[in-house]
């Protein structure tokens, strides 16, 4: 469970950071300057920021706030919850993180998926 905390603190680092980057990129067009050499150097930054912001996240369309929800929505559909028989929580997590809870998954039969999150059940 460690990982999956690391993963959200990266994401969210990562959100972060190409939030301050959008920030001083809106602030730095929206300066303007009577000095020429001032205005082409702008200009250059602000070209190298695009370029930086590009090459990070492709464009698809989506607003920074959609691709973080889209990222939490993909995190979340891998998370499983097992019961066995009895009802009782045998395991729960993300799939991908967990060989056993994956090996659980394998066995049990799907029952519902709710808010991104799937319940299984070990029958035995």
């Amino acid at each position: 469970m460690n990982s999956s905390k690391v993963k959200t603190q990266k994401n969210l680092s990562a959100i972060l950071g190409l939030a301050l980057a959008v920030i001083t990129l809106f602030q730095a067009g929206a300066v303007k300057s009577n000095e020429s050499a001032n205005s082409n150097l702008t200009s250059i930054e602000e070209a190298q920021l695009r370029a930086e912001i590009d090459s990070i996240f492709p464009d698809d369309g989506l607003t920074i706030t959609e691709r973080a929800y889209a990222e939490i929505a993909a995190e979340q559909t891998n998370y499983a919850k097992v019961f066995n028989a009895n009802n009782e929580l045998v395991a729960q997590g993300l799939t991908t993180e967990s060989d056993e809870l994956r090996q659980l998954v394998n066995q049990a039969d799907f029952l519902t998926q709710v808010s991104g999150q799937k319940y299984y059940r070990i029958s035995e």
